[in-house]
C-alpha cells in the first residue's frame, strides 16, 4: 500500500506567518475573525489567551491581529481613527489585490471579483472599492455596460480551472476588461499537484477543514479523478476509510492544516498497512400508402382517387358544396374536410374559395341531391406528409422503416416519397441478397445520397423528384471514424490510463484500455531482467499504465507499467547513500571495469581505475564473474552507481630506493658529473636542487649508496655532495 504525501501539503507562507505571530504574542491580543479554518489550532490559541472576535467592539484594550485573509479599507480607517494597535498579517498576495482594486476603483473602473462572495478574503477585497464590486462565480447571468471599463481580480484560493473558464466568458462579454489573474502561486501548485496525485491514486485523503476554501477546492478536484476521496478533518474520520495493501493512497492537505495532523494521518495509514451498449430500436409508425382507387364513375368518367380543383358554392353544418367542372356538383362532408385534430367550421369556407380535393367513393342518403363526393382531408394529409418528408429527408440523418425487398436492396416510403437502400449501403459489411428479408420491418438510420449518374454539384431536388437513394453505411462509417478519432485523441503519449489485462504472449501482455487492445512488452512490465509480464500481472485485473508509443498508421499502442514504479536506481539511492559499503558479486567484467550485483536488479560499476591503487591494465586479470566483492558507493549519476574497491584499501607507502656502488665507481661518477656541470653552468649562478642522500659503504663491502635526483635539477656536483661525510678506509 504505497502512500504518497503531496509536497505542497500544509501551511502556506501567509498562514504560517499569521499562526507564528499569534502563538508568540506577548500582550493580550485578539484575532479579527478565525485566524485559520482549523479547530485544533484555534483551541491552542485560546489556551494562550488569543481569542477570535467578529466585532471590533469586542476588542477592548487588547491588540488586534489581522489574519492572512485581509480586511477592507474601512477596518484600517476605524483602527487608525481610534488609535488601536494592530499587527497586520495579511498575505502579501492579498495585499497586492487590495492595491489593484483600490487604484482601479479610484480611476473609475468597475471591479469584478471572481470568488466566493461569502469568503472573508473576498469580503475584504470588496472593502477596497466601497463594497461595489461584482462578485462573479459563474452562477448568475450578468449584463455588462459597453461604456464602462472593468477591472478583474481573483480570490487567491479559487479553483484555477474555473477561473480560466470564467475569464474567457468575461472577455467575450466585456468590451474593456483589465484582467488580473491573482490566484496565489502556492494555491495553483497545490491544485495542480492534487489533480496529478488523484489521477494516480486509488484512495485520496484530503486533510483539512470543510470550512476551508482551498481544502474544499482540493476535495472537488480530487473527487473528479478518484471516486474514493475522503475529507479528513480529524483522526476519527479515518474510521470510514477501508484500505487494502494493493491500493495506492494519496494524501494532500489544505493551507490551514497543521503538519502534526498530516503526519498523524500518514502514520496511522502506515500502521493499518502493517496490521453493451443497449440499443433501443424505435419503430416508426407507418404513415400508410396513398388512398386506393375506388370504382370509377363510368357515366361521367370520374375516377376515385383523382384530384380536382374545387370552388366553394356554399357551406353548412353538414359540409361544403363545391363545383369542380363536372356535370354534377361535388360535396365534401364535414368528416372529410379537416385533418384529424382540426375542428370543422363552416364559416371558414366562403363562396368562391378554392382548394384541391380528391374523389372518393361515398354515398349519403341524408342528402336530397346526388353529388360526387370529395375528400379535402386526404389531400391536406398528403400535403402535410410530403412537407414533413421534405423536412425529414433534408436532414443529415432520418429514420425510416423498410417495407419490402426489391432487386439489390430495400425500399421504404414516407408521404409521397420512395426511398431505396442498396444492399451495399445497409451496413459497413456487405449484406447478401439472402440476408435482405430480415431487414423488412426494421428501422434504419439513413441519409440521402446521390447515384453515380447524378450531378455531384447539384443539390437533391426534393420538390419535383419523388424517389431517392439512401444509405445507413455512411452514418455508421462517420460514427466509426469519430470513435477512432476520439480513441486516438485519448491515447496521448505519457498519459496515465487504466487498463485490464486480457491475455499474455511470449513477448508481453495485451491490455484493454477503453475497449482497445494495447501491448505491454516484457521490457516495460518490470525493471527486473528476464521477468515476463505474466509474472507481473494477473488476468482480469486493472492496473495503471503510461502510454509509451502511439501509432495510428499501424494501429498500435504500447504501454509501460514499470515507468510508474520506483526505478531500481531510485530505490538504491534511498537505500545506499554515497559512502555506503556494500557486499556484492561480480556479474560481468568488461575492459573498462567490472559490474557488481548489489542485490536483485541493482548493480554498480567498478571502473578499472577504482579496482586497485596500483595500475590495472585488464580488470579480468583481477576479477571474474562470481567473485565476492566489498566496495564503497562513491557516486550516483545518470541512473548509474559507481563503486570503488580501492577506496576501502589503505594505500601502501613505497620505501626509498637505495642503490649501492663501489668506491671506485663512486669517485669516477663524481668526477664525470663535476666536469659535465662545469661546462654547462657558471658556479656563481648555479641554483641548488634537492637531492636524495647517498649512503657510502665500506670498500671491503665493495658498495656505496646511490642517489637519485630530478632530471631537470640545476645543482652542481659540489652542491650535491656538500656536507657529505664518507666513511672510507
Amino acid at each position: 500500500m504505497p502512500i504518497t504525501v503531496a509536497k505542497s501539503s500544509g501551511f502556506c507562507q501567509g498562514v504560517k506567518r499569521a499562526v507564528d505571530v499569534a502563538m508568540n504574542v506577548d500582550v493580550p491580543s485578539a484575532v479579527y475573525g478565525e485566524l485559520i479554518h482549523n479547530e485544533t489550532v484555534l483551541e491552542k490559541l485560546k489556551e494562550r489567551g488569543v481569542e477570535c472576535i467578529d466585532d471590533l467592539s469586542e476588542l477592548g484594550d487588547r491588540r488586534l491581529i489581522i489574519r492572512s485573509h485581509g480586511v477592507g479599507k474601512q477596518v484600517y480607517d476605524y483602527l487608525d481613527k481610534n488609535g488601536i494597535e494592530y499587527i497586520d498579517c495579511t498575505c502579501v498576495f492579498v495585499k497586492k489585490i487590495h492595491k489593484i482594486v483600490h487604484e482601479n476603483y479610484l480611476a473609475g473602473k468597475q471591479i469584478i471579483i471572481i470568488g466566493n462572495p461569502n469568503h472573508p478574503e473576498v469580503i475584504g477585497i470588496n472593502g477596497w472599492c466601497d463594497n461595489t464590486a461584482i462578485i462573479y462565480n459563474g452562477e448568475e447571468n450578468i449584463e455588462f455596460d459597453d461604456k464602462k471599463d472593468y477591472c478583474l481580480v481573483v480570490q487567491t484560493t479559487y479553483d484555477h480551472k474555473k477561473v480560466e473558464l470564467f475569464i474567457k466568458f468575461l472577455q467575450n462579454n466585456i468590451k474593456s476588461l483589465d484582467r488580473n489573474n491573482t490566484i496565489c502561486y502556492t494555491t495553483l501548485c497545490r491544485q495542480e499537484e492534487c489533480d496529478l496525485l488523484s489521477k494516480n491514486s486509488d484512495i485520496m485523503l484530503v486533510v483539512g477543514s470543510k470550512n476551508s476554501s482551498n481544502t474544499s477546492k482540493l476535495f472537488d478536484i480530487s473527487v473528479k479523478n478518484c471516486k474514493r476521496t475522503y475529507l479528513i478533518e480529524t483522526i476519527s474520520d479515518l474510521k470510514s476509510v477501508t484500505v487494502d495493501k494493493k491500493l495506492k493512497i494519496g494524501i494532500i492537505a489544505g493551507a490551514s492544516t497543521p503538519t502534526e495532523l498530516i503526519e498523524e494521518v500518514k502514520n496511522l495509514m502506515n500502521e493499518s498497512q502493517e496490521n453493451i451498449k443497449i440499443e433501443n430500436e424505435t419503430a416508426k409508425e407507418d404513415f400508410g400508402a396513398l388512398l386506393e382507387a375506388s370504382q370509377a364513375d363510368k357515366s361521367m368518367n370520374i375516377k376515385a382517387g383523382k384530384a380536382y380543383k374545387c370552388t366553394v358554392i356554399s357551406a353548412n353544418e353538414d359540409g361544403i358544396a363545391v363545383s369542380f367542372g363536372g356535370k354534377k356538383d361535388g360535396f365534401v362532408c364535414k368528416d372529410d374536410a379537416e385533418m384529424d385534430g382540426v375542428e370543422y367550421v363552416a364559416d371558414n369556407y366562403k363562396v368562391g374559395d378554392e382548394f384541391t380535393a380528391v374523389v372518393i367513393d361515398k354515398n349519403s342518403k341524408s342528402l336530397a341531391k346526388e353529388y360526387i363526393y370529395f375528400s379535402k382531408k386526404s389531400i391536406d394529409q398528403r400535403n402535410k406528409e410530403n412537407s414533413d418528408a421534405v423536412e425529414m429527408l433534408s436532414q443529415s440523418e432520418f429514420k425510416l422503416e423498410m417495407k419490402e425487398v426489391v432487386k439489390n436492396g430495400l425500399k421504404g416510403y414516407y408521404g409521397g416519397y420512395s426511398i431505396f437502400v442498396p444492399a451495399s449501403q445497409i451496413k459497413i459489411a456487405y449484406v447478401t441478397e439472402a440476408d435482405l428479408p430480415k431487414y423488412v420491418g426494421k428501422t434504419l438510420r439513413l441519409r440521402l445520397i446521390k447515384s453515380n449518374k447524378d450531378d455531384p454539384e447539384k443539390e437533391l431536388d426534393l420538390k419535383s423528384k419523388k424517389s431517392f437513394i439512401a444509405s445507413q453505411k455512411v452514418i455508421l462509417e462517420e460514427e466509426q471514424q469519430k470513435k477512432e478519432d476520439e480513441m486516438w485523441a485519448f491515447f496521448e503519449k505519457d498519459k496515465i490510463v487504466k487498463g485490464k489485462v486480457k491475455r499474455f504472449a511470449e513477448f508481453g501482455a495485451f491490455v484493454s484500455v477503453n475497449g482497445f487492445d494495447c501491448l505491454v512488452h516484457n521490457s516495460d512490465a518490470s525493471y527486473s531482467r528476464n521477468v515476463p509480464a505474466s509474472e507481473v500481472f494477473e488476468i482480469g485485473k486493472t492496473y495503471d499504465f503510461i502510454v509509451r508509443y502511439v501509432s495510428r498508421e499501424t494501429g498500435k499502442v504500447k504501454l509501460g507499467y514499470k515507468q510508474l514504479q520506483k526505478k531500481p536506481y531510485e530505490i538504491a539511492f534511498e537505500k545506499y547513500p554515497v559512502g555506503s559499503v556494500i557486499n556484492g558479486t561480480v556479474r560481468d567484467v568488461k575492459e573498462y571495469g567490472a559490474f557488481v550485483l548489489i542485490e536483485d536488479n541493482i548493480d554498480g560499476l567498478v571502473p578499472v581505475s577504482e579496482i586497485s591503487h596500483s595500475y590495472t591494465k585488464n580488470p579480468a586479470d583481477v576479477l571474474k564473474p562470481g567473485d565476492p566483492v566489498t566496495a564503497q558507493i562513491i557516486r550516483f549519476e545518470d541512473n548509474r552507481i559507481t563503486l570503488s574497491i580501492k577506496a576501502l584499501i589503505a594505500k601502501e607507502e613505497k620505501p626509498v630506493e637505495e642503490t649501492t656502488v663501489s668506491e671506485e665507481d663512486y669517485q669516477e661518477a663524481k668526477e664525470k658529473r663535476a666536469k659535465k656541470n662545469a661546462k654547462k653552468f657558471d658556479a656563481s649562478t648555479a641554483t641548488s636542487a634537492p637531492a636524495k642522500r647517498v649512503k657510502p659503504v665500506k670498500k671491503e663491502e665493495e658498495e656505496v649508496s646511490s642517489w637519485s635526483s630530478d632530471e631537470n635539477a640545476t645543482a652542481t656536483m659540489a652542491d650535491l655532495f656538500k656536507g657529505l661525510k664518507l666513511d672510507i678506509k
